[in-house]
């Protein structure tokens, strides 16, 4: 984007609260496209979830455009007897609790997705949260937990390295990334259509010729070669959008967060 922006870009990481403290300084930095924020499904998860259902993206920032989507994805460590999701689903009901996932925290993308597919599967299974998705990933290739529902990206070098076996992927259409994966949809577990995503966003109150600009630059970044290759070498794929389009799919996916909450039971506090 530095390229196409004619001036350096810097990026300038802030951990803390799976994305909050940065998205709090975003929202308090000056309304003039100098800075902005790569958000996350994961932080926005947490948001939606401490908002108690209330956070609305159009009152809380300026979308500029999505850069790309992946899904979440069922992987076993190799040593469990399951070798599809009905594998799984029948293991986890014949010793209720007896079959562990880990996470990359509570309430983030890993806890909303197991929970949520533990539902719409009748199963019961032990939550052993850790911080952060790679330790959690590398606990399911260790044997210290059964499962795992990462984000694809998160367990991608994994399944490469073939250490865990992924067994389905949320959506509604199977990723490219992972051609001979199934989606839970097509295997009868209606609802899970939940991506994770990135996408640009600033403080409320960018003019529409700056936002405009930078979607501009986004869109051609995102056309490069290059870029794209790395973006699916990391799991994901291009996801380009107008900022319109980009607000109206946040507000759907926290519409569908929170169905996905209810439906689990899944709160935070």
């Amino acid at each position: 984007m530095s390229i196409q922006l004619g001036q350096p870009i810097v990026v300038e990481n802030k951990p803390g609260v799976a994305g909050a403290l940065a998205a709090t300084q975003i929202a308090r930095a000056p309304a003039d496209g100098y800075s902005i924020l790569l958000n996350a499904s994961g932080a926005f998860i947490n948001m939606v979830l401490r908002s108690g259902f209330k956070y609305n993206p159009s009152n809380e920032c300026t979308p500029i455009a999505s850069v790309a989507q992946a899904p979440v994805v069922l992987v076993v460590n190799n040593d469990l007897p399951a070798n599809d999701v009905n594998d799984f689903i029948r293991l986890a009901k014949d010793k209720p609790d007896s079959i562990s996932y880990g996470s990359d925290g509570l309430a983030g993308t890993t806890q909303l997705s197991a929970e949520f597919f533990s539902k719409i599967a009748g199963i019961r299974m032990l939550h052993v949260p850790f911080k952060g998705a790679g330790p959690s990933v590398m606990a399911t290739v260790a044997g210290q937990v059964n499962a795992n529902f990462p984000t694809l990206p998160s367990a991608m070098a994994m399944i490469r390295a073939k250490r865990v076996k992924p067994l389905a992927v949320s959506g509604l259409t199977r990723t490219k990334i992972l051609p001979d994966v199934p989606t839970f949809e097509e295997l009868g577990h209606r609802g899970f259509d939940f991506l994770c995503w990135f996408g640009f966003v600033g403080p409320k109150g960018i003019a529409p010729s700056i936002v405009e600009r930078l979607n501009a630059a986004t869109q051609q970044s995102l056309q490069q070669p290059e870029v794209i290759k790395s973006i699916q070498n990391q799991g994901m794929e291009v996801k380009l959008s107008t900022p319109t389009e980009w607000l109206h799919f946040m507000m759907k996916d926290a519409k569908n967060i929170e169905r996905m909450a209810k439906v689990s039971n899944l709160q935070i506090s």
